[in-house]
């Protein structure tokens, strides 16, 4: 909520200042794109039998690879400052990981990231390059089948991104960019709902996960197109 103050307030702040250039400063870019990510992440089980005692710590570091298309809309004050929404409708989807339990059942695990959505203050640099750099929200999407039936809650989670790009103007109202970027999460937590005084041999005890690391290289290409002058 922190971070999203800070943004409405930037904003706010590059909208006012607007309102000092010349209605030829002030444009509106929307865009389409096709972005191309690698992710990693490392990941702490930390099991409890029935009695709340610590009986296995599982911890592991994984990278997978996943593709999404974005849409996004900038805000162009002037020729070097555009202030950036990008909104990803498509799930980002983890491989499923898989394991027996102690008493022969099977769990699986694995997570949708959904409503991946980006603010961010975009720099133009003449010739064509830019750099930008702002915040990530995401909604992480716990999906299991575990042989104890207890679920893992969904989280939400916040970050960082920072990019480098090149446009190229295909006329005076199109343009293609290529850009890659660098995303880093706040770490999160979640378990199985089953609390320390909970504790059964039916529920096999409380499951606790800590996501640590979350990271992100990503490679877009997008067109865009630009209203005003």
């Amino acid at each position: 909520m922190r971070k999203l103050l800070i943004i409405l307030s930037a904003v706010s702040l590059i909208s006012f200042s607007a309102q000092a250039f010349d209605g030829s400063d002030v444009s509106i870019t929307a865009g389409i794109a096709a972005n191309s990510a690698v992710y990693g992440a490392t990941g702490k089980e930390t099991a409890r039998n029935e009695s709340n005692v610590i009986n296995k710590v599982r911890k592991e570091s994984g990278v997978f690879v996943d593709s999404h298309a974005s849409g996004f809309i900038e805000l162009n004050a002037g020729e070097f400052i555009s202030l950036g929404f990008e909104h990803t409708p498509d799930s980002i989807s983890t491989p499923t990981n898989q394991r027996i339990t102690n008493t022969g059942g099977t769990t699986t695990v694995a997570a949708d990231f959904n409503d991946l959505n980006i603010a961010y203050l975009k720099l133009n640099i003449p010739g064509g390059m830019y750099f930008k750099a702002g915040i990530v929200e995401t909604d992480v999407d716990v999906k299991e089948s575990m042989a104890s039936g207890s679920t893992y809650g969904n989280v939400s989670t916040e970050g960082t991104i920072v990019g480098l790009g090149y446009s190229k103007v295909l006329n005076d109202r199109v343009a293609i960019r290529f850009e890659g970027s660098y995303m880093e999460f706040d770490d999160v937590t979640t378990s199985n709902g089953v609390s320390a005084t909970g504790a059964t041999v039916a529920n096999s005890g409380r499951n606790q996960i800590d996501v640590s690391n979350m990271e992100g290289l990503t490679g877009k290409v997008a067109l865009t197109v630009t209203f005003g002058n």
